[in-house]
């Protein structure tokens, strides 16, 4: 089993890599058969090749993760990091997550859980340089900043089913 060190390490290159767009970075970290549940409540994305397209999406819209400190588990089995998440794309969001990872023998994820609900997403304020004034791209008014209706404004893939 990996030790703290690994452990901690591990997430730590999660957010250094999707940070740097390195998408088989990222997956390199993960087991075949990773259960990725973002955010926990939706349908988890099962395998690599699922948890790929999340990744593609993740990096076509400008993520970016500060994690904070990890803390790990007596059971050498988990690492749980506090991360604030920004995306830019569909509009600008920040997102404040905790994120648990268990890892196998071999250090590898098999199982993610990231924890954050709608109150935990913040629509960021926007320069609309055409006008040369804020814009508050509030969650409660999804159309009138762009987002089809019907889809979920606090999750950058929309509805997921």
């Amino acid at each position: 089993m990996p030790d703290e060190a690994a452990r901690k390490k591990m997430a730590l290159d999660y957010a250094q890599r999707i940070n740097a767009g390195d998408i088989e970075g990222v997956l390199d970290l993960f087991a075949d058969d990773i259960v990725f549940e973002d955010p926990v409540g939706r349908p988890p994305m099962v395998g690599k090749e699922d948890l790929r397209r999340h990744l593609e999406l993740a990096v076509s819209c400008g993520t970016h993760e500060v994690p904070g400190p990890p803390m790990t588990s007596m059971d050498d089995r988990f690492v749980v990091t506090p991360t604030v998440v920004t995306v830019r794309k569909p509009r600008p969001m920040t997102f404040r997550i905790v994120g648990i990872v268990e890892l196998d023998e071999n250090g590898l994820g098999r199982r993610v859980q990231a924890f954050w609900g709608v109150t935990d997403v913040t629509m960021d304020t926007v320069v609309d340089k055409a006008v040369g004034k804020a814009t508050d791209t509030a969650m409660d008014e999804p159309e009138a900043a762009g987002t089809a209706p019907g889809t979920d404004p606090a999750h950058p893939e929309g509805n997921r089913a």
